[in-house]
């Protein structure tokens, strides 16, 4: 028996050799980048983070950004993932340029590309089937452990090598189950380098493991179908994360085994979380809600404000120039990873939606409402005017920085709407009674009628002859408790309830001023 028939064996049914695959893919100039996730579930905040950064790389190059599904880990795969990933990335405003000439995209329909390389393996004596059990490679693992040597299957304890040709077919032939197993061609006890567009220069030993780049279930590895993907779809720049750097010395022995020339390569930092005890970890899909895009989308956070968010983390500069003209450069990554800061996202989101006009703040609030906030979407279509005239409060030209999220908006306009006012309960106040009721009494008296400045300045002139210091300088001369603040305070108390509160003579405006006569005169009785 020949090398020919165990590759025979071993790929019975091979509808195309190698050379047609190389042959099939034309090359592609400039940048080229990728998102290759696993439809394992909802999309996790780092893989829209490595998403984002892919897609930006490749767009500020005038390059090309594919999606491409690694979907060989069958036993995680959850149901319905694929679309929600293709959906998520559409509703972020990242586009994939899956051009069909490339296709297909999804690793599981690409099986007869790979079988092809692997018969070449194999054909070339690079490559071979390996009967070996999980019992005996534990056994292996012991004897090494008890040698003190290294774990893996390399050198002497890659026994599969040994098997012959005519003995390899005949267990095939006998159904006995087997992976597929490059032939390394490394020494561990050599050094290679390796350039890394974000760390430098990195030294490595070379891999010497025979790594399965086919498993049991006749699907690629990982690492071999990586080699083969980028290969043929001419990625240019491998961006993916930190974890993956150890896997380098193996990804450097397979294309060199498969004749092919490795891409560009750079390893982001993950995103960390600040633990209570001062400690960094990774963001975790288990411990942080807001590892999940779908949770954060749900609280309201706008989508270009997260978007911004992330690439603030990706390049602190991006902070000072939030434009799509921003180009995001290798040398500002953090090689010590970014941590998330939910109050750092608060302002990021409060300065993109300070940054829209009135229509787009209302088309926005609108779009999420109808999807995550039925009690805001019935809120909208009670009065959308009302309700823009709300929201273009203080416009000038921008919103105030009021919301971080548009979950925010209830509990910040409430008080436009009687049954809603009705339903909160007032704030404390820390003034003398009688005080209050003086301020109030003084209120009900002034003029509705003025501008708002003129208004404003008609109280403060007033309220002084009742205990309201104008100034610091007042309140020291003449030996008052309490500041024009404080008048203020009671006013935004008596007709909003919360001492928080848009400019309170435009309140007042909206809402009427028999409304807000009649709310001072209930909170007098009160």
């Amino acid at each position: 028996m020949t090398l020919k028939d165990l590759a025979n064996a071993v790929v019975p049914h091979l509808e195309h050799d190698k050379e047609y695959y190389l042959n099939k893919y034309p090359m592609r100039e400039g940048v080229v980048t990728r998102f290759a996730p696993s439809p394992t579930g909802f999309l996790h905040t780092g893989s829209l983070y490595m998403a984002l950064i892919n897609y930006k790389i490749a767009h500020d190059a005038d390059g090309v950004f594919y999606l491409r599904i690694e979907d060989t880990d069958t036993k995680r795969e959850v149901e319905g993932s694929i679309d929600t990933i293709v959906s998520m990335l559409k509703e972020f405003g990242i586009e994939f340029q899956n051009d069909p000439t490339y296709a297909p995209y999804k690793q599981s329909e690409r099986a007869d590309i790979y079988n092809a390389f692997i018969y070449d393996l194999i054909l070339n004596d690079k490559a071979y089937p390996d009967f070996v059990t999980e019992e005996e490679l534990s056994s292996i693992r012991e004897s090494q452990e008890k040698n003190g040597e290294r774990i893996g299957y390399y050198g002497k304890y890659a026994v599969g090598r040994s098997l012959s040709i005519d003995k390899m077919i005949e267990n095939i032939n006998s159904g006995i189950p087997y992976v597929v197993r490059a032939k390394s061609s490394g020494d561990f006890n050599r050094k290679f380098k390796f350039k890394d567009l974000l760390r430098g220069e990195i030294e490595f030993p070379e891999n010497d493991f025979d790594t399965v780049i086919r498993k049991r279930d006749g699907l690629p590895t990982y690492h071999f179908a990586h080699a083969i993907d980028d290969t043929l779809m001419h990625t240019s720049i491998v961006i993916r994360g930190e974890e993956w750097l150890n896997s380098v010395p193996v990804h450097r022995d397979l294309f060199y085994l498969l004749g092919f020339k490795m891409p560009k390569y750079m390893h982001i930092s993950s995103i960390l979380k600040a633990s209570e005890d001062g400690t960094h970890r990774k963001l975790s899909k288990r411990k942080d809600p807001e590892a999940s895009v779908s949770f954060l989308l749900e609280k309201g956070y706008p989508k270009k404000g997260f978007i911004n968010y992330l690439l603030v983390l990706a390049n602190s500069k991006y902070e000072n120039n939030m434009t799509d003209s921003y180009k995001l450069d290798f040398k500002n990554f953090s090689i010590n990873g970014s941590t998330f800061d939910i109050l750092k996202l608060d302002n990021v989101c409060k300065e993109y939606i300070h940054s829209l006009s009135v229509d787009d703040l209302y088309a926005e609030a609108y779009d999420y409402a109808s999807k995550y906030d039925k009690e805001l979407m019935d809120l909208i279509n009670r009065d959308q005017n009302l309700f823009k005239q709300i929201l273009s409060f203080e416009h000038n030209p921008q919103p105030r920085k009021d919301y971080a999220m548009y979950s925010e908006i209830k509990s910040k306009i409430y008080y436009f709407y009687n049954d809603l006012f009705d339903s909160v309960e007032y704030e404390e106040l820390d003034i003398d009674r009688d005080l209050v009721k003086k301020a109030l009494d003084l209120v009900l008296e002034s003029d509705f009628n003025l501008d708002g400045d003129s208004w404003v300045a008609s109280l403060k002139e007033a309220s002084e002859a009742i205990g309201f210091a104008k100034n610091k300088k007042a309140k020291e001369a003449l030996g008052l408790t309490y500041m024009f603040g404080d008048f203020m305070k009671i006013l935004r108390v008596a007709i909003c309830k919360k001492n928080e509160s848009f400019s309170i003579y435009d309140v007042i405006k909206l809402i009427g001023i028999e409304e807000a006569k009649e709310r001072i005169n209930k909170y007098l009785k009160k």
